[in-house]
């Protein structure tokens, strides 16, 4: 899990902080500021106990939450305001969506819902793509279904996120989506640590260093490194046997950085891995 007890406050924080340092993420850093608020308000409203017992996977089974069990009826009013408060700070194209899921009647406006809640943890099963499987009608509205679903599967998630030591698959343990970001630190046990951090609840697991997370290729040759001047801790992790690829933050060139907000920053990295014809192994919250 991200360190800190309120994840949102220290990703806000980091975000802020790299605005004068990364213009040309600007934008998209203003408008990840303004959706940790409302992801941190949504937070604060989750009744954990509650739905926790609901999602809870037997003792001893992975991933430890069966997410799609969360109650959609209950999900409705609390995605309702969500959608509400994001219409008034977001881009023209996001006010536009969330105006357009806000005219709907009440059933329909929960089709992003069930769209993601039905498409997740296929990663866990099949290794592709969860985008993938979405339903194509709801694909204009995942932002909003998985902007939505990481406050509240993250506060649950929070309750137990302790790795178990033999875990060496590529989804989490917790929740069982693919992971977001790798990170880099250096250990009293180990030098050049390396773990995934999911894509939804943030939870960390160890990963194996020389290995593509997604196809597990181990041939150094073929898992080649891309680095930019513009954010030298940040860099991508290819493979060239999948053409996938993941951006790996290395604390240990800065160990300030927020791995779930240096890796949203260093857009330039995705761009450049795109034109190279690689497919990112989880787009972020913002599709990058």
């Amino acid at each position: 899990m991200t360190p800190g007890g309120d994840p949102w406050r220290l990703r806000r924080a980091r975000a802020i902080h790299l605005l004068p340092h990364t213009p040309h993420a600007e934008e998209i850093l203003s408008f990840y500021v303004g959706l940790t608020e409302a992801q941190e308000s949504l937070a604060d409203r989750v009744p954990v106990s509650d739905w926790s017992g609901l999602i809870q996977s037997r003792e001893g089974e992975f991933p430890r939450l069966r997410v799609p069990g969360l109650p959609l009826e209950e999900l409705a009013l609390p995605f309702r305001d969500f959608l509400s408060t994001v219409a008034e700070f977001g881009t023209e194209t996001i006010k536009s969506g969330a105006h357009a899921l806000l005219s709907r009647d009440d059933d329909r406006q929960l089709e992003p819902l069930r769209a993601a809640l039905g498409a997740w943890g296929k990663a866990e099963k099949t290794g592709e793509d969860v985008e993938d499987d979405r339903e194509e009608q709801e694909e204009d509205f995942y932002f909003y279904a998985r902007a939505f679903l990481e406050p509240i599967v993250t506060s649950i998630a929070q309750a137990d996120s302790s790795q178990p030591t033999d875990w060496t698959q590529n989804f989490c343990f917790v929740c069982g989506e693919p992971p977001q970001v790798a990170v880099l630190r250096d250990l009293p046990d180990a030098v050049g640590h390396r773990s995934l951090m999911c894509s939804i609840c943030a939870t960390e697991w160890r990963f194996q260093r020389l290995t593509c997370p997604h196809c597990r290729e181990t041939e150094a040759d073929k898992l080649p490194v891309h680095t930019a001047d513009s954010i030298a801790h940040v860099r991508v992790d290819a493979c060239a046997t999948c053409s996938r690829y993941v951006k790996t933050v290395d604390l240990r060139q800065d160990g300030t950085a927020v791995p779930l907000v240096d890796e949203l920053a260093a857009v330039e990295l995705d761009i450049w891995a795109q034109e190279q014809g690689l497919t990112k192994l989880r787009a972020n919250v913002l599709g990058l």
